[in-house]
């Protein structure tokens, strides 16, 4: 027990020293207090207008293939479930192309399924997502194959998404 009092008496002396360092001590990682910060004024944000967004490539991959059947059955779903917001060729066009082209189809997929429908992400079946794919791929001018999307995370992350603006 007395040896446990000495412990705490040491750590207190040394606790207490520490807080009355010397006065040129900097703060840790060069960090000031600048004025303002005190008073909770807002700090004005900086743009900087040379920022870009990293966008991966899978320029080098084959495009993804999909059936004229499976493209059929997505424009069904489409229309059924993606149709109450999505209006007819918002995500046809140049837009599209621009954002979607020489990316992998899994990238696609999952933001689709992770974020469709608004009310329900998730909630269709994963063959409905990549039939929806395949229709939106049709829909913008990615030539059709024989093979359809199929639920294979290393297949769709090895395929590219091939669309063109005519």
């Amino acid at each position: 027990m007395p040896n446990r009092r000495l412990k705490l008496l040491a750590w207190t002396t040394l606790v207490a020293g520490c807080m009355t360092a010397a006065p040129n001590v900097r703060p840790p990682l060069g960090a000031d207090l600048v004025s303002g910060a005190l008073t909770g004024a807002p700090l004005p944000l900086r743009f900087d207008p040379n920022a870009r967004v990293i966008r991966s490539t899978a320029a080098n991959l084959p495009p993804a293939s999909y059936s004229n059947a499976q493209a059929s059955r997505g424009e069904s779903v489409y229309g059924n479930t993606c149709g109450a917001c999505h209006q007819p060729g918002s995500l046809v066009g140049q837009a599209f192309v621009e954002t979607w082209s020489d990316r992998r189809v899994y990238d696609f997929y999952a933001l689709v399924r992770s974020t469709m429908p608004l009310d329900n992400p998730g909630g269709l079946k994963d063959q409905e997502y990549l039939d929806v794919i395949a229709y939106l791929l049709k829909a913008n001018h990615a030539p059709s194959g024989t093979d359809s999307l199929a639920v294979d995370t290393t297949a769709l992350r090895s395929h590219k998404i091939d669309v063109h603006y005519p």
